[in-house]
């Protein structure tokens, strides 16, 4: 008799629902528990200790969309080859082999099948929520599907790096505006925010991170003001013209940071999806951008022109002017800041040195992969004296 073995756990609820298993040769499977409330099935006899489950042979890469959220798990099963359909039962199905028995009825004949929309991505991860609770912090989980994810529990390195620094760029960005909304300082904070917890958690390829600074006794964390935003920008990748209607509100360096984040999910072939949570979160807060909502959103940010270049205005003394670079600098409370005039710019020759000054600027942001350090560029559109 055929048999598999539990691989990973796709979704829980009060025990593995949907999870993958293997057979001894390495074929891929999924299974599903027909007991549970994701099929209309009667009830399980009283006392009856053992779960039981549809277990269908799968497309490797059938299976990474499914993780990715790019088709709904009916997709999924009746996608399946009709040969490689069976039941099984178990207690325990981390421990117990699966016996298979070959299933005589057509699948959709069977009502084993769940209803459609259910989406991978769209189901609450307990991690993060467990993980926020255990750890007393703010936790974020990240999950990649890249091509290479298809066949085995992997991703390449470089992949891997490039999805934490563009990730961290943008939650960067949404927490240095949150914290201007908030009253504090321009300047970006230099302190690392967020740290890895948990390298690789089983199942799809997830990272979990929590926030660098320790709550405070009420259990807040500043890191938290950071994902409104963030949460509505992902909220509304179905919807080019909806995100593009929220950039186009809130341009500047979380726009461009986002627009980098999606160019370089459509280069290596992946969507994304992230969780977060506090220690008070009844439920995780969750979203995603899948695989085939990328380039229509690139197509629409791109559009935008100096989508990056944040508005920003600067009063102070004047202290010089580079006629040869047009260089300038200019000295405030909180220090002296320097740029460069706009394309176009303002004429700098009649202003006075030591002079109050109010500097309307565009501020553009390069920063440096892997270091996550900013250079950041003002550029001089206009002035005038105060």
């Amino acid at each position: 008799m055929k048999s598999v073995r539990y691989e990973g756990t796709l979704f829980y609820y009060d025990g593995p629902q949907v999870f993958e298993a293997r057979d001894a040769i390495g074929g891929h499977y999924v299974a599903v528990n027909v007991d549970s409330d994701l099929v209309s099935m009667p009830e399980k006899t009283l006392g009856e200790a053992r779960d039981r489950y549809l277990v269908v042979g799968v497309a490797p890469e059938q299976l990474r969309q499914f993780r990715a959220g790019a088709i709904d798990l009916r997709s999924l099963l009746v996608g399946s080859d009709e040969n490689e359909c069976y039941t099984a039962t178990a207690e325990n199905v981390a421990k117990d082999a699966l016996e298979l028995g070959r299933l005589t009825t057509p699948l959709l004949e069977t009502g084993f099948l769940p209803d459609e929309g259910f989406l991978l991505h769209d189901q609450a991860s307990d991690t993060v929520l467990r993980e926020a609770r255990e750890r007393n912090n703010f936790v974020l989980e990240i999950v990649a599907e890249p091509p290479e994810a298809a066949t085995q529990h992997r991703i390449h390195a470089e992949t891997l790096a490039g999805v934490l620094h563009h990730a961290q760029a943008m939650i960067r960005q949404a927490y240095r505006k949150a914290r201007m909304d908030y009253g504090i300082r321009r300047q970006q904070p230099t302190d690392a925010l967020l740290d890895v917890v948990v390298p690789a958690a089983s199942g799809s390829f997830r990272v979990v991170l929590e926030a660098a600074d320790r709550p405070d006794l009420s259990g807040d964390t500043e890191l938290e003001w950071a994902f409104p935003q963030v949460d509505t920008l992902f909220e509304a990748a179905a919807s080019p013209q909806a995100t593009l209607a929220f950039v186009r509100d809130n341009r500047g360096d979380l726009a461009g940071s986002y627009l980098q984040l999606l160019r370089f999910l459509a280069r290596n072939r992946m969507g994304l999806r992230y969780s977060w949570a506090v220690p008070s979160s009844e439920t995780p807060t969750i979203r995603a951008v899948l695989e085939g909502q990328t380039r229509p959103l690139i197509e629409a940010l791109s559009s935008v022109e100096k989508l990056a270049n944040e508005k920003v205005i600067l009063e102070g003394k004047f202290e010089k002017f580079n006629r040869n670079t047009g260089a300038w600098g200019l000295s405030m409370k909180d220090g002296s800041y320097s740029g460069k005039i706009a394309d176009e710019g303002p004429n700098l020759d009649g202003l006075e040195v030591g002079a109050s000054y109010r500097f309307f600027c565009d501020e553009e942001v390069e920063e440096v992969f892997l270091t996550g350090k900013e250079k950041r560029i003002l550029y001089l559109n206009r002035h005038e004296r105060i």
